[in-house]
């Protein structure tokens, strides 16, 4: 068994072989990208060193965000440029490591039907996502009930004031609750009225974060024009209450085709 440890970035087409090795990419550490084939696919793979990538210390790292973060920056790097030179990628999760091309071929091998079905369905298309995020606090005159209760604090002594005001914190926050919720819906349906799928993200359940909704769009690459325009409706509708639209891509498709072989050692 080989000694050698190959990093496994992604999964393409193996026609695409000669155009990754033409690129010349730099992956994690500095390693070269290469494809390793095995029939119609290709893994495109960079060398580690043992000492860093092993079992033990990389399960270890992967608990030290000072040493991952470069790192898994650096494998989102290869596959955004592996995703322009193929047209289409099967990502795979940070942290996938195999021990010699026999591994990667025989993983290849062992999964080729499932591959190439992936390859097929992501071909052409990229993953965007779509942030929908507080601006600022919701305006305090948009209710009736807000306004009444202004008006019984400006007029209230000092104490029923205090209670007044916790009243008003409470209604403040179910009717930013209720608006939050609504916004996200609407965009959820603009969204998918002009993607191919759409996936709504889970959230950290943090009053303090400004975001509302989160939202991975798988959508053509030729139609990815009509996204902005799509998203810019969004923006448009949800500015005057007090929401901005954040659109980041294109991506690999992690959330529609990815695999998520992080942390393992194999072949």
């Amino acid at each position: 068994m080989s000694d050698e440890l190959l990093y496994l970035y992604a999964i393409a087409d193996a026609a695409a072989s000669g155009a990754i090795v033409a690129a010349r990419l730099t992956g994690i550490d500095g390693g070269r990208v290469a494809p390793v084939v095995e029939g119609r696919l290709l893994g495109a793979t960079s060398v580690v060193p043992a000492s860093e990538y092993d079992e033990a210390p990389l399960n270890e790292h992967l608990q030290d965000l000072d040493w991952l973060a470069p790192r898994a920056a650096a494998h989102q790097d290869v596959n955004g440029r592996l995703l322009e030179i193929t047209g289409g990628i099967v990502p795979l999760a940070f942290g996938a490591i195999y021990r010699g091309p026999e591994g990667v071929r025989t993983l290849l091998e062992a999964r080729a039907t499932d591959f190439r079905e992936r390859l097929a369905d992501l071909d052409g298309r990229a993953e965007w996502i779509v942030s929908v995020e507080r601006a600022d606090d919701v305006p305090a005159a948009q209710s009736e009930a807000l306004r009444q209760l202004e008006a019984e604090i400006a007029d209230a002594p000092p104490g029923r004031a205090f209670l007044l005001g916790k009243r008003r914190e409470d209604v403040l926050r179910e009717e930013r609750q209720l608006s939050d919720a609504v916004i996200a819906v609407e965009a959820l349906e603009a969204l998918e009225a002009g993607a191919e799928r759409v996936y709504r993200e889970t959230l950290i359940d943090d009053a303090a974060l400004a975001a509302v909704a989160r939202f991975s769009v798988l959508v053509d690459r030729s139609h990815e024009a009509a996204l902005r325009d799509v998203v810019r409706g969004i923006e448009r509708a949800a500015s005057v209450r007090g929401y901005r639209i954040r659109l980041s891509g294109p991506w690999p498709a992690y959330r529609f085709g990815g695999l998520s072989l992080e942390g393992t050692l194999a072949g």
